[in-house]
């Protein structure tokens, strides 16, 4: 049991969950203002951090949008692979796409010295 509560302080230490979301906020807000995540982004990937997963009728609730605006954020998102989801009416789920891991857990790959 010793091994185990270690195991996860250590894991804890390294993703910081407590701070993940401002890290992922701070990161969307970049990414928006550069024009590579639509505006209403962040909304949904709270929400699948927050949630674990969403079903998609809920993109137009969470972004403010209409149906069809909410739905090319959405589709925005899973073509990046920041949401993940098997079938085009499958829940999503957060994804974690190489390009992101550093910013999302800078702590996770550190230099060897």
């Amino acid at each position: 049991m010793t091994t185990c509560v270690d195991q996860i302080d250590f894991m804890g230490g390294l993703l910081e969950p407590e701070e993940l979301l401002r890290r992922m906020e701070i990161w969307t807000e970049e990414e928006t203002r550069a024009k590579r995540l639509p505006k209403g982004s962040w909304p949904l990937l709270c929400e699948a951090v927050m949630a674990g997963e969403y079903a998609r009728r809920n993109a137009p609730a969470l972004t403010g949008y209409e149906e069809r605006q909410a739905r090319t954020v959405l589709n925005a998102l899973i073509e990046k692979g920041y949401l993940v989801s098997p079938t085009t009416r499958s829940p999503v789920k957060l994804g974690f796409p190489t390009a992101v891991v550093d910013r999302w857990f800078p702590r996770l790959y550190q230099p060897v010295a």
